[in-house]
């Protein structure tokens, strides 16, 4: 694990984080993008100035109602990371600010399946630690139910950055795991 101490609130760390991790990020033809809100989907900008097709997998049906009358995105599926079928394969597996709302003895079962989806890479972020949050815009899915240490995605395979201090909130872990 690396650690990095300094962190903004802007999200510059965790790009910086992302970009060491995978310079190349943006330039795979086709994402996986697990949760998207109506108001944030991180990196998605990036992805779409890219070669990219997005495909998303939400799980609240407003938002997939919203995300589907997006031109740039190319399929919506509604479902749970944790119990859901997609037949296709992507180059990328992003799961940006996710694994924190799933119960930490799903993780690891729901990663599996996550690299199977994945030909190059799966990509992950969260808090470092403890990280309250509860219902957001009505949505139960938003509640954080799981606090993580980096040590849980190293022992599942994943090369892990840290940056601020775990249990403050803003801190991140950037995890990435090559699957081929």
């Amino acid at each position: 694990m690396k650690h990095y101490k300094e962190w903004y609130s802007d999200g510059r760390c965790r790009t910086a984080s992302l970009e060491r991790m995978v310079p190349d990020l943006y330039s795979y033809y086709s994402v996986l993008y697990v949760g998207a809100r109506t108001d944030r989907m991180d990196y998605g900008d990036e992805f779409r100035k890219g070669p990219t097709k997005i495909d998303v997998l939400e799980i609240f049906k407003p938002n997939v109602i919203y995300l589907k009358s997006l031109d740039w995105i190319n399929e919506v599926h509604h479902g749970d990371v944790r119990s859901c079928s997609i037949d296709k394969d992507y180059d990328i597996v992003f799961w940006w600010h996710g694994p924190e709302h799933i119960k930490e003895e799903e993780l690891a079962n729901t990663l599996t399946w996550l690299e199977e989806k994945a030909k190059v890479a799966v990509v992950l972020g969260c808090p470092w630690g403890k990280s309250p949050q509860g219902h957001l815009h009505n949505n139960p899915n938003e509640e954080h139910v799981s606090h993580y240490d980096y040590q849980i995605f190293e022992d599942l395979g994943y090369k892990v950055e840290c940056i601020g201090e775990k249990d403050v909130v803003g801190s991140n872990i950037t995890s990435v795991k090559f699957v081929k």
